[in-house]
């Protein structure tokens, strides 16, 4: 089954808007610099499960790019096609 992408697209909008008013970047820093990756499980609008990944790439030029990446729960696979956006974080 193909991604819903208009339930995605509002799913990944709220997390990164999330990212956007309390991450700091010093604690983004230490998650890209761990590895780190906030897993999550979100139902859509549409009543389907949704699996939201949230994580941090390397810094350049005092920026951190904070990415959330939304694919489509099946318990056969995921969806091929996942929704991703992003934004930088700039060094206070």
């Amino acid at each position: 089954m193909k991604l819903n992408e208009q339930v995605a697209a509002g799913i990944v909008e709220e997390h990164l808007g999330q990212w956007r008013r309390v991450a700091r970047y010093d604690e983004l820093a230490v998650m890209e610099e761990n590895g780190d990756k906030d897993w999550e499980h979100v139902l859509g609008e549409d009543g389907r499960e949704y699996e939201v990944l949230a994580h941090a790439f390397p810094p350049g030029n005092e920026t951190l790019r904070m990415v959330i990446s939304v694919d489509h729960c099946r318990r056969d696979h995921r969806a091929a096609d996942p929704l991703i956006r992003e934004a930088v974080m700039r060094l206070p």
